[in-house]
């Protein structure tokens, strides 16, 4: 093999980069697809069963059980005094059994949320403030697990997108410098 040249050998280099920098492309877009695709067919599948998430972003939940769920991840649950006593008994029960239902036990606030929705269910006789006052250390203990829970959700979210945002810019530098060694080898 004859020996090259500078220019032979810029255009070999320039040829073996262009095609690193296309497949590093190709996997940064096939990332990228892939998880859209992943985050679609968990949220449909999500919506089908009637899972709202946090954020209560699910529109065909029932308006009742959007309420309570509200109540369980931001409100307070609670019992309305003008409810009969049957009614406050069922109201104190689906909110045991709606909080129970949405944690494993494995879930960092299950047990604080589980003491309180105990206390609201043996007290649902008492008055609201009677009963306030014998659930209220059960529920601030719930109310910072719930806080701490969405501060870590929020902080997972933001690094996620920081890292989305750090491999679109490189992906943007790669393309660039694929324009550029295109537009030398022309």
């Amino acid at each position: 093999m004859p020996p090259m040249g500078v220019t032979g050998r810029y255009e070999e280099y320039s040829t073996k980069e262009i095609q690193f920098i296309e497949t590093e492309l190709k996997d940064w877009f096939l990332q990228r697809r892939f998880a859209m695709e992943r985050n679609m067919a968990l949220k449909k599948t999500l919506d089908e069963n009637n899972f709202t998430g946090l954020s209560m972003a699910n529109s065909t939940a029932p308006d009742a059980q959007k309420v309570m769920w509200s109540d369980l991840v931001q409100g307070k649950p609670e019992l309305d005094d003008t409810l009969s006593a049957n009614a406050k008994q069922m109201k104190a029960d689906m909110y045991t059994k709606m909080f129970k239902d949405s944690t494993d036990l494995d879930h960092p606030c299950r047990i604080p949320g589980a003491t309180y929705m105990r206390c609201l269910s043996e007290n649902f006789k008492e008055k609201s403030t009677t009963r306030q006052m014998k659930c209220m250390p059960s529920f601030d203990t719930f109310d910072a697990c719930r806080k701490g829970v969405m501060q870590q959700q929020a902080q997972a979210l933001e690094n996620a997108l920081i890292k989305q945002d750090i491999a679109d810019r490189r992906a943007k530098a790669l393309f660039e410098r694929r324009s550029i060694l295109l537009d030398t080898q022309s």
